[in-house]
């Protein structure tokens, strides 16, 4: 399904998204317009979610504090004391230390033509290199594990799960999610779930539908484009 699998692995989270390829997150603004979803304002979510990654899987490295910005400031601390909960549980502390943290790779969809881009939290190999696994840290508003398992496929999670999983071939993409808030006197739950092969199929189905959306947009830009200048550079509007 996809070739040319290349690794980056020099390369910060600013070079990975600034490569001119197919994200996920590329994927899910497609979906929301050809669904008729309002664009979203993300800029505060992006912010935290880079200082939980941060806090969570390159802890020498991340900044908890910030004197010259009082929201900022918040940000880190709630995402230092949610990587902390995390840590604090055996098994996400195992995959922490055995992982590979942020490592780039692009390929190429065979039926599409499309270069993606992908970026996994971690990516564990066996020691014979038999079986990949996928992990992806997630923070949820979720007050229970039953109420987070809804948001796998409302939210993507499966969508993205399996094109990471086929770009990477990986064999098991697990979530590890951690509650924003905790209820009052407690720990924030952490919950993790390892993705079903019906799960996987889903995603499967939706990322390939949107690539070729993407691809069928792609070639009506260039006809568009063609036929602009075929009519001395005429302003066309593609139906």
């Amino acid at each position: 399904m996809f070739t040319n699998l290349t690794h980056h692995p020099a390369i910060t989270q600013e070079q990975h998204r600034a490569l001119p390829f197919v994200s996920n997150t590329d994927l899910s603004r497609l979906a929301d317009e050809l669904l008729g979803r309002p664009q979203r304002d993300c800029a505060a979510a992006f912010a935290f979610g880079t200082h939980f990654h941060g806090a969570t899987l390159e802890p020498r490295l991340f900044t908890p504090t910030n004197d010259q910005d009082p929201v900022d400031h918040r940000q880190r601390q709630q995402a230092a004391r949610l990587a902390a909960a995390i840590r604090r549980r055996r098994y996400p502390r195992h995959v922490l230390y055995l992982g590979q943290a942020e490592q780039s790779y692009t390929a190429t969809h065979e039926a599409t033509g499309i270069t993606v881009k992908v970026r996994p939290d971690l990516l564990i190999d066996s020691p014979k290199r038999r079986r990949r696994t996928l992990i992806d840290f997630k923070t949820t508003s979720c007050k229970d594990l039953p109420q987070f398992l809804t948001t796998v496929e409302q939210y993507g999670y499966d969508r993205q799960a399996a094109l990471y999983a086929d770009v990477l071939g990986a064999h098991r993409v697990v979530l590890i999610a951690v509650q924003k808030k905790a209820s009052k006197g407690q720990e924030p739950q952490v919950w993790v779930v390892e993705l079903s092969m019906t799960q996987m199929e889903t995603g499967r189905k939706k990322y390939s539908k949107l690539l070729r959306c993407y691809a069928e947009q792609q070639m009506e830009q260039q006809l568009v484009k063609v036929l602009a200048k075929g009519f001395g550079g005429a302003k066309l509007v593609a139906a």
